[in-house]
């Protein structure tokens, strides 16, 4: 039997399932994300639906029959001399979907509606998570900046790299 595996962007009605995929990743892969589970656990369901219904900004999700298996985000900012960027956030596949290209798709949506939105994407990525930082650089992102000990988790530091697309 195969499985119809579709993206696109995640409504308010998809609130639990982002959050349960959302908290799943904060814990199987807490390097990959500048926030933490500890920061989310708590999140009430109104803050999420909210944010999933907030447009310009949209997350899109990768769904594998009717289940969320990965998802990516797009925020602007309503900041008057900042709207000409955007930022890609909280790319994740869960990692028994990997291989089938999820997170690559899930990023060309997140750049295919911002085109329409901004000039410039940026994103951060973990500077050892190499699979990551290829896919970002082979759709074109460059690095524009380092950021040593970005993170700590457990007493150990990630390095970040800061990356952006020029969309014009």
């Amino acid at each position: 039997m195969s499985i119809s595996l579709l993206i696109r962007v995640l409504t308010v009605q998809d609130a639990e399932s982002f959050q349960e995929l959302r908290l799943h990743g904060l814990k199987s892969s807490p390097e990959s994300f500048g926030s933490s589970y500890e920061d989310e656990i708590g999140r009430e369901a109104a803050d999420i639906e909210q944010m999933l219904a907030a447009r310009p900004n949209a997350v899109f999700g990768a769904f594998a029959g009717a289940e969320l298996v990965g998802t990516a985000g797009f925020v602007t900012t309503a900041k008057v001399k900042q709207k000409h960027k955007g930022l890609l956030w909280g790319v994740f596949v869960h990692s028994n979907w990997r291989g089938h290209h999820l997170g690559r798709q899930l990023t060309l949506a997140v750049i295919d509606h911002a085109r329409n939105h901004v000039d410039t994407l940026h994103a951060t990525v973990m500077a050892a998570n190499l699979p990551a930082r290829a896919l970002y650089l082979s759709l074109g992102f460059t690095v524009f900046g380092f950021e040593k000990d970005a993170l700590r988790i457990n007493g150990q530091s990630y390095d970040d790299e800061l990356l952006r697309l020029d969309l014009r």
